[in-house]
């Protein structure tokens, strides 16, 4: 990421997604990464340097009573042979079912006679057995599963060393490394499923994590672009259905959803009825009227009353004679307070004395208490009149604004009428038109607002869905914006994650590749066919290189059946052959149907070069291999399974890499053609082979079952050079005491061993050679025990 221009959101998102998927939502939902990534858990594996040493097999398939098919637990190439029918592909096929669970061959059967047919006839009691040596670990393992008379294939009990077998430890390895390779899938390897065959190439590059870490990028890609393309790829639906509506606020809401980018606050007003201006919200404001409340009206009548009746009870018919009278008799007052004595100046006939002042003084007392009773009762209902007019309201404009959509003349009339009420002057009347016109106005008003209530319900019965809709894809829309950022990170996260996936799938596919290469060219012989590069496509399928006389064609197009049957080793080989594999060892089923002579040839050389550094055990019927094995002077040893009746089946030694250098001695004893000196060094030369091939069957035995790891064992042996010191690493153990050796055999073995290493040594000039070879099976059998 460093050399590439990585935006930091993006690379954020990388690693994260490399870490898992639990990083990566948090760090989609802004949480910072920890400081420390915590490690992918990993299953406890089966361990490593797995060898096979024994298959047991009872009451399955061809197999009657139980038969043993013997081992040796290390590299090297086992051919196990016989007619069919013979049960040799019983062991194959109950190995695989041991260790895995199911076999490949039933599964993709197409006929259940191929499910059904797998008990013995001749032994209901059924069980198959897998005894395993692994490095490192001095004691032997052994897989078992039985089945009672009455219990299907799927039932039964499974066992690892009397435990319950675990097969979630061993699954992960033999989904990647399996080690088995039947003959029907040979065949199928190339016209399977695509994907099948880049699953199982791809399961060898350890690229999961990032493989994985590209799938969750790609699932969160494809999650966000759904959610920023929702609102856009459902706009026009809902702006239709709106626009159809005769509701102001849904044509409204068309209009903005109209826009290439729509107002969402608007919106959302208007889904949440906020909306000012909206068709409805003269209704509203029509429900909202407000008229002064009654206990308000209730207290301004009572205080009317009361001042009308106290105005009644002092103004009497001559009250404003007595104010009038008042008045002049005050005047008169000050006017003999300032001039003393007088004539009156009203009448001229009375005088305005002393007497007639406190008479006069005690009447205007009397009269202004009277008038002053006159004086407060005007006032309260003055008062009382000016309160009664100030609940006079002018009427709502939303009357006259509201005429298109209701009736408010007769509201607006009333209205009126009673606001005309602030311009009665008397009382009285007031008093008598103004409630009742209140009255009137109540009950008008409270029928315009049920008008209006039930023209919001009809109209919000329309506009609830489409308010529903509305406020849904505004939703939608918010979180599109939101991830819209987002969305262009892990985009960007995911196209570099991808471009370098192929990049790594390239690199560590090349090894497989060239070693696929190699063996194609060991197997292909004569045939015209060849295979360039192998590759794992970006739409998970392996892209094969294959060319006829130089030009490109499909290797289903052009191939036979045997050269389908090679090119799925020349695929399968190295899977089963890196180093990370488990297990040390290969099983395969019948390679040879369909292969030419030549092709069989290659096949050998192929499985050979493999038993090297793996232990190859290979079944089959065709004796073409195992003659091809003796001609190219291959080491291979050959079990031959015979089975007679009622299902009993033997196995035998056939010929192992002993057997074979002693045929070869006797047969080139035999040969009268030779000369003598020549015909005695080979004979020596054969001899020594097979003690040589004894004792390292001997030491490869005794160190792996010590533990000793299968790559010092081979180091080991490789420092031996001399047929003694490969003698004395097997007897004594020990490389640098070969002088120890023929002491050790003279006192344990006799002297004749001695004698026979020496006639070996000297190319058998000091003795009978039917003697040489006699000594040397028994030697040879005395090193393989």
């Amino acid at each position: 990421m460093a050399k590439d221009d990585l935006t930091p959101r993006a690379a954020e998102l990388v690693l994260a997604a490399c870490r898992g998927e639990a990083a990566l939502e948090r760090a989609l939902a802004g949480v910072p990464a920890e400081d420390t990534a915590v490690p992918r858990e990993r299953t406890d594996g089966p361990g490593q340097g797995i060898f096979v040493s024994e298959i047991r097999v009872r009451g399955f398939r061809g197999i009657g009573p139980q038969a043993r098919l013997p081992l040796a637990p290390g590299p090297g190439l086992t051919v196990v042979t016989g007619r069919n029918g013979s049960g040799k592909s019983s062991f194959a096929e109950a190995a695989e079912l041991a260790l895995t669970g199911y076999n490949a061959r039933w599964t993709r059967a197409r006929h259940d006679v191929w499910r059904q047919g797998w008990r013995n006839l001749h032994q209901n009691d059924t069980a198959v057995e897998l005894e395993l040596v692994q490095a490192s670990l001095p004691d032997r393992t052994t897989i078992r599963r039985r089945w009672t008379p009455d219990e299907d294939l799927a039932q039964g009990e499974w066992t690892q060393d009397g435990a319950p077998f675990d097969d979630r430890r061993w699954h992960d390895a033999l989904e990647t490394y399996r080690p088995f390779l039947p003959y029907s899938e040979l065949g199928t390897v190339l016209d399977a499923q695509p994907e099948d065959l880049y699953e199982a190439l791809h399961r060898l590059l350890g690229l999961e994590a990032i493989t994985e870490a590209q799938q969750s990028l790609a699932e969160h890609r494809k999650r966000l672009a759904e959610i920023v393309a929702r609102p856009y790829d459902r706009r026009e639906r809902v702006r239709a259905e709106l626009a159809a509506s005769q509701d102001e606020r849904a044509r409204r809401a068309a209009a903005l959803l109209g826009s290439d980018s729509p107002d969402l606050d608007a919106i959302a007003d208007l889904a949440l009825g906020a909306e000012v201006g909206s068709g409805t919200n003269l209704l509203h404001q029509i429900v909202d009227l407000t008229l002064p409340p009654d206990d308000e009206i209730d207290r301004c009548r009572e205080t009317l009353d009361l001042a009308l009746g106290a105005v009644t009870v002092v103004a009497t018919d001559n009250a404003q004679d007595s104010l009038r009278c008042s008045e002049i008799l005050r005047l008169a007052i000050q006017l003999q307070e300032s001039g003393g004595n007088q004539s009156c100046p009203v009448c001229d006939l009375g005088r305005l004395d002393g007497l007639w002042l406190a008479k006069a003084k005690e009447r205007a007392e009397h009269l202004a208490k009277a008038a002053a009773e006159l004086h407060e009762a005007a006032d309260r209902l003055d008062v009382a009149v000016a309160a009664t007019r100030a609940l006079c309201q002018p009427a709502p404009d939303v009357l006259l604004e509201a005429q298109d959509m209701l009736d408010t003349t007769t509201a607006l009339q009333a209205w009126q009428a009673w606001e005309h009420c602030v311009a009665i002057d008397d009382p009285v009347r007031l008093r008598r038109e103004f409630f009742d016109r209140y009255a009137e106005l109540v009950a008008v008003v409270e029928q315009l607002k049920s008008v209006a209530r039930e023209q919001i319900d009809r109209r919000d019965l329309v506009w609830r869905p489409m308010a529903i809709a509305l406020f849904e894809w505004h939703s939608q829309a918010q979180q599109a914006l939101a991830d819209a950022e987002v969305l262009a990170d892990v985009t960007e996260a995911e196209n570099w994650i991808r471009k370098t996936a192929a990049t790594l799938r390239s690199e560590r596919i090349a090894p497989f590749a060239k070693e696929s290469q190699r063996i194609w060219q060991r197997l292909r012989q004569q045939s015209n066919v060849d295979l360039g590069a192998v590759r794992l496509g970006g739409t998970r399928n392996v892209e094969l290189d294959v060319s006829v006389d130089g030009v490109s064609n499909s290797a289903l197009a052009v191939m036979s059946q045997g050269e389908l049957h090679s090119l799925g080793l020349a695929l399968f080989l190295p899977r089963a052959m890196v180093d990370e594999s488990p297990f040390r060892f290969v099983v395969i089923d019948d390679p040879v149907q369909a292969m030419d002579p030549s092709k069989v040839d290659g096949l050998a050389q192929v499985l050979a070069d493999v038993g090297l550094t793996r232990q190859v055990v290979v079944f089959t019927h065709d004796e073409r291999l195992v003659e091809a094995l003796r001609r190219l002077r291959l080491a291979a040893t050959v079990w031959e399974v015979c089975r007679g009746e009622e299902s009993v089946v033997q196995v035998r030694m056939s010929d192992d890499p002993v057997g074979r250098c002693l045929n070869d001695a006797r047969a080139m004893r035999g040969d009268e053609d030779l000369p003598d000196a020549l015909r005695a060094e080979l004979v020596a030369s054969c001899c020594r082979a097979a003690l040589e091939a004894a004792s390292h069957a001997r030491f490869r035995r005794e160190r792996l079952g010590r533990g000793m790891p299968h790559a010092e064992v081979e180091r080991v042996l490789e420092c031996a050079l001399t047929t003694r010191q490969k003698i004395a690493l097997a007897v004594l153990d020990d490389l640098a005491e070969p002088a120890k050796l023929l002491p050790h055999l003279e006192d344990v073995v006799g002297s004749w061993a001695v004698d026979l290493l020496q006639a070996c040594r000297v190319g058998g000039d000091s003795g009978d050679l039917d003697v040489l070879i006699r000594d040397t099976e028994l030697l040879a059998g005395w090193l393989q025990r």
